[in-house]
């Protein structure tokens, strides 16, 4: 099995910890153990045993995933560790060597590595900018006339923030289950909408053919749980069960404990209007820092999740940027070369508020020094 390098994680990996400011994360800073529970909470996870614990996730822990999404129940659930083995697991589970497999860019790049390491055929379909970060539906259909087994997409969207509208929504639905192809939807960043947006409705329950992945790692802002979970229908739960056992074998019962609290949907709400809180605050800050630039950035204001992303007009590529705003002034962000997409980058907004802005004055202070395209 041979892949490519994922970038965006490799970079990540060997830097984020040698830099002064690291604004590469795209989630919402964490809670100690200890602000999260109190009292019995608390007392009832000092008590726990550090054994196996059920390797498909406890049975409320997987009810309270089942709640986020109606018509869900725990037998459509399995938990994982991440997001990242959930999304190992379905396209390990759908794809056989030589099926098509259409995925969405710009975009997080595991299902695209992971897919030609099994041997698909990966073929590309682009959101559009100059349609809002929309999908271009001419494209999609042309693409789907490759009769595609797995079609991915993430919603809302990483990395530009942006949410698929309702029509878009079921268009794409629509002409996936006309084509025969399983519909998988990365939602991880629902419930970190800014501002007056709604909760990005799911996609489950739209079509006996969707799946859909997700974690506690960004809207729910504790990415150190490493907790993830599919929702889908039964046969496809067992079979990523199957495969599971080969791969983690099950997640912590530590994590399984802690997420089950932060799942409960009264937990889940306040720990989601934690995050709506700092997000939106943070977004208006990088949106500040957008229009004290003297020299034209192409920006869409995210309507979700822990990123902006950005168009730069300057003579350099978003990897050669990232790589002199590192050495030169510490400061790690993401090239939209990682995401499939060049001329971009992504600057995380769920952290401290100080770190961001002092990021945003050193990138601002290298952009300066930059020729522009």
């Amino acid at each position: 099995m041979d892949i490519p390098t994922f970038l965006l994680e490799r970079n990540q990996s060997e830097f984020e910890n040698q830099v002064e400011i690291n604004l590469t994360e795209s989630g919402v800073h964490p809670q100690s153990v200890g602000e999260l529970l109190k009292g019995q909470d608390l007392s009832r996870f000092l008590q726990l045993r550090v054994g196996y614990g059920y390797t498909e996730g406890t049975p409320d822990l997987r009810e309270a995933i089942a709640t986020w999404y109606p018509g869900a129940s725990a037998r459509n659930v399995l938990a994982t560790t991440g997001t990242s083995e959930a999304n190992f697991l379905v396209a390990w589970s759908l794809l056989r060597s030589s099926d098509t497999f259409a995925f969405m860019i710009p975009n997080f790049m595991q299902l695209d590595g992971v897919a030609r390491g099994f041997g698909a055929n990966v073929v590309q379909f682009k959101l559009r900018p100059e349609l809002g970060w929309r999908l271009d539906f001419e494209e999609v259909e042309s693409l789907l006339r490759t009769n595609p087994a797995v079609v991915s997409v993430v919603n809302p969207h990483n990395p530009t923030g942006r949410v698929m509208p309702a029509e878009d929504m079921r268009q794409l639905v629509q002409l996936t289950e006309r084509a025969g192809a399983w519909l998988l939807v990365d939602e991880i960043y629902r419930g970190a909408e800014l501002g007056s947006e709604p909760e990005t409705t799911s996609f489950w329950g739209m079509s006996p053919r969707v799946i859909v992945t997700s974690s506690t790692s960004k809207s729910l802002a504790h990415p150190g749980l490493r907790l993830g979970w599919i929702v889908a229908p039964e046969p496809v739960i067992y079979e990523c069960m199957r495969r599971q056992d080969y791969t983690t074998i099950g997640t912590s019962p530590l994590s399984q404990y802690l997420a089950t609290w932060l799942l409960t949907p009264t937990n889940r709400a306040r720990v989601l209007d934690r995050s709506r809180r700092i997000l939106t605050h943070n977004a208006a800050v990088f949106g500040e820092w957008v229009s004290s630039r003297k020299r034209g950035i192409s920006y869409l204001p995210p309507q979700a999740g822990g990123m902006a992303f950005f168009r730069y007009p300057h003579a350099l590529s978003s990897k050669e940027l990232c790589e002199r705003l590192r050495m030169e002034a510490s400061v790690l962000i993401v090239a939209g070369e990682w995401f499939g997409m060049d001329g971009y980058l992504r600057i995380g907004i769920g952290g401290e508020e100080a770190k961001i802005r002092l990021g945003l004055e050193r990138l601002a202070k290298l952009l300066d020094s930059l020729p522009m395209a």
